[in-house]
């Protein structure tokens, strides 16, 4: 099971600012030190994860899980192999390799147990009888019938699947509304959905109609109306219509957040690669910089989250909507995950506590660099609300528990 973030669909998304706005001091950050107390003591289960806001799913000795709220209570009646997250209410569960769904009281919503089963998505819950794919609804009744060969979760009232080795897509009632036949498919986003014939992508609108060819190489998603497309090793964008918006000329690009994307030329300098923001245009709004990364870290050119975008200059960094510094690594922390929360002005990070610089001890710091939490753990990870996983390290052995952070 995952154990350092929310299980499931119920992911608690860290919040973000504008960066400017705290700079110019129309809404304050606080610096104050945070203080903490087990929710979950290091090492008194084998293993966790949240399975719903402050719900946690605990395995005890018997291998068991069972559900606990952060005051440690139990929540729910039974015990089971895996518990995963709850969506729409309802969480998967699985015993002797057999899976089912049970509702926040813990009750089953199916007297049936499943050879295999996906999370609820858009009311709809996929199972697996007899080798064939069909679908549940909450009441736990099969509405749609077992009799695909492979399938997905619904997104948009859209759901792909498989049948004679090839996908398609049905609605919510089970009606086939693309036919199977392309080789493979993503997620419909944004009234799109990337398909594949014979090694080429295009897009299908929501009726299954092609408002692309089948000529590129690699696609990803529509983001705020644009999709990044590949071919012959350039990348560029295209809009809701199939129509190119960003010539394809650049060695790599991101998704569009905020109304920018990042985009790579390679051997830009002698130095090397460099990366710049676009607009919806293809306008640069914030420079070529040759982003890099030493000591082993990844490069990081991130999207933009409220005003936010952590990047690689070196060290991990954070710049604003405008491509100004805001945190450039001169501090004693080093950023740990790419995540701020700014309900307590948080950021996942460590330092080192020998000359040597091998031994991390991991805090929380501000959005400058301050200190927010004092570094005392061996790990720490994103907060789930003001919950945060940790894990020691005592004579080689790691136990894991959950903190919570307040003022």
């Amino acid at each position: 099971m995952v154990s350092v973030l929310l299980s499931g669909c119920s992911s608690l998304e860290s919040s973000s600012t504008n960066a400017t706005d705290e700079i110019a001091g129309q809404s304050p950050i606080k610096n104050d030190e945070l203080q903490w107390k087990w929710i979950v003591e290091a090492g008194k289960y084998e293993d966790f994860s949240f399975v719903d806001e402050n719900w946690i799913a605990v395995k005890g000795g018997n291998g068991k899980y069972r559900v606990i709220n952060t005051k440690g209570e139990a929540v729910l009646p039974d015990e089971y192999d895996e518990i995963y997250g709850f969506c729409e209410g309802i969480a998967m569960v699985n015993n002797d390799g057999k899976f089912s769904y049970i509702d926040k009281k813990g009750r089953s919503i199916t007297e049936e147990w499943y050879q295999r089963a996906g999370q609820f998505s858009e009311s709809r819950g996929s199972v697996q009888l007899k080798n064939k794919w069909g679908y549940i609804n909450q009441s736990g009744e099969l509405i749609i019938q077992s009799q695909y060969e492979e399938v997905k979760s619904f997104v948009g009232n859209r759901a792909a699947v498989k049948l004679a080795n090839k996908w398609g897509f049905i609605d919510m009632t089970g009606r086939m509304v693309v036919k199977p036949q392309y080789d493979q498919v993503g997620d419909y986003s944004e009234g799109m959905a990337a398909v594949q014939l014979d090694g080429k992508w295009g897009f299908i609108n929501s009726d299954g109609n092609l408002i692309t060819a089948l000529e590129y190489d690699q696609v990803k998603d529509q983001h705020e109306g644009y999709a990044a497309v590949m071919k012959n090793n350039k990348w560029g964008f295209i809009d809701t219509h199939g129509q190119v918006s960003v010539d394809l000329k650049y060695d790599d690009a991101g998704n569009f957040s905020e109304g920018k994307a990042a985009v790579k030329v390679s051997e830009y300098t002698e130095d090397g690669d460099a990366w710049a923001y676009i607009d919806y245009d293809g306008n640069i709004v914030i420079d070529f910089y040759p982003y890099t990364a030493t000591e082993g870290r990844m490069i990081e050119v991130g999207e933009f989250k409220n005003g936010l975008a952590f990047v690689s200059k070196d060290l991990y960094s954070i710049i604003d909507s405008r491509g100004n510094d805001i945190f450039m690594g001169d501090s004693k922390f080093f950023i740990s995950a790419f995540t701020y929360d700014k309900q307590f002005n948080v950021i996942p990070g460590y330092t080192f506590t020998d000359e040597s610089m091998k031994v991390r001890k991991y805090g929380l710091l501000g959005l400058h660099g301050e200190q927010r939490l004092a570094p005392s753990f061996d790990f720490i990870g994103e907060m789930n609300g003001p919950y945060a996983t940790v894990i020691n390290v005592e004579d080689g052995v790691e136990t894991k528990g959950i903190i919570e952070i307040y003022n």
